[in-house]
């Protein structure tokens, strides 16, 4: 009998306990806390110089008295976390200031006054960049809840691409040679089709690695269809590519041949490639080109339309690089080889001293309207 007592004197103890861990729990979601209501918020520049926001917090629940609250605009430590942590490439945006570093939440009320976050000098931040501005809330009165102390404006302003290269019989080839090694690679153009011949070279080189559209002329692939042929081949069959629209093209190999293909910044083909260190066939004398492809025994296969913002990496980009990025990269990025904007001039703008010399250069032509992926001239 003692025993039995003594178990039930246990299970109730326990059943005392779990329901006192229960109204603790209960307790603490009842206690008000303080938090930024969104975490993230985009702002897409046009011509703005200027940009203002109005900045608050919540309560959780209303409390009895004032909650004083504080801000401050993070540093370059927070925006490299977060690059880190999504896998982005947001520069900091240094230009932003609050008008007032305080704030309050009044007895009754659950939302803060507003304080402006203004930001300035908009109309001097490269087209294409990204930005990011972080900016905490700090308080005694009242918890703030974990990871919602923070918010985060992405600042976009996007590039206005107004001259493009009109290819037609026309190459630049790039001056890699058989010590230039790639381990991983990245191919990125910008281009719109103005006629499809048989075989459409947009970069790379034959028989190894090159990215074209159609091989009709040997019978295998219409002439419309994309593809990334050479030690392997890779062939985007869901979507034939249109005339006269601008598209963004993209194509990442690693040393292990896991490959992608991306179209407009969309991942279409996740498959695998024989890599390769040389791209050059072993300095042939055609080697690596963009456009057609220079003294080929057969045939040059030409490239009729226009190209902008042709880039070759020696690393793989990210899926978010490459969409983030598709009209402008910072030219000091890790691993760009060769960067030809193609905006009125053959220069190559990595700083890698990748001037071709061998080409046949294409015209420069102004565009009635900005270049807009997926839109048309």
């Amino acid at each position: 009998m003692e025993k039995k007592i003594l178990k039930y004197a246990a299970a109730f103890g326990l059943g005392i306990m779990a329901l006192a861990g229960c109204t603790d729990k209960e307790a603490e979601l009842l206690v008000p806390k303080l938090y930024f209501e969104a975490s993230e918020s985009t702002i897409q520049l046009d011509e703005e110089k200027e940009y203002t926001v109005d900045l608050q917090v919540r309560l959780s629940s209303m409390t009895e008295s004032d909650v004083a609250v504080s801000y401050s605009i993070a540093g370059e430590d927070v925006v490299d976390a977060y690059n880190k942590k999504y896998g982005k490439e947001y520069k900091v945006l240094s230009t932003a200031s609050l008008s007032s570093e305080t704030s309050s939440i009044r007895a009754g009320e659950i939302v803060s006054d507003v304080v402006e976050l203004k930001m300035t000098g908009l109309d001097l931040l490269g087209g294409g960049d990204n930005y990011l501005l972080p900016v905490r809330v700090h308080t005694g009165d009242v918890p703030v809840i974990e990871g919602s102390d923070i918010t985060y404006y992405v600042v976009k302003k996007p590039a206005k691409i107004m001259k493009a290269a009109r290819f037609n019989n026309s190459y630049i080839k790039v001056p890699i040679t058989p010590l230039d090694v790639f381990k991983n690679v990245t191919y990125e153009a910008v281009i719109n089709v103005s006629n499809f011949g048989d075989n459409n070279t947009v970069m790379g080189c034959e028989g190894v690695m090159i990215m074209r559209i159609g091989d009709a002329g040997g019978g295998t692939v219409p002439r419309d269809i994309l593809q990334i042929a050479g030690k392997s081949e890779i062939t985007w069959t869901d979507n034939p590519l249109k005339i006269g629209q601008w598209y963004h093209l993209a194509f990442t190999c690693s040393e292990d041949g896991k490959a992608n293909l991306y179209v407009n910044g969309e991942n279409v083909i996740n498959s695998s490639f024989t890599m390769s260190s040389d791209l050059t066939a072993g300095g042939a004398d055609y080697g690596f080109s963009i456009g057609m492809v220079p003294r080929f025994m057969w045939g040059t296969r030409p490239f009729n339309g226009y190209m902008s913002e042709v880039r070759l990496w020696n690393v793989v980009r990210t899926a978010n690089q490459i969409k983030e990025n598709m009209l402008g990269v910072d030219p000091d990025s890790d691993g760009l080889v060769a960067y030809y904007k193609l905006d009125g001039t053959v220069e190559d703008a990595s700083g890698n001293g990748m001037e071709p010399e061998d080409m046949s250069a294409p015209s420069f032509v102004d565009l009635d309207n900005p270049i807009a992926i997926g839109g048309g001239l």
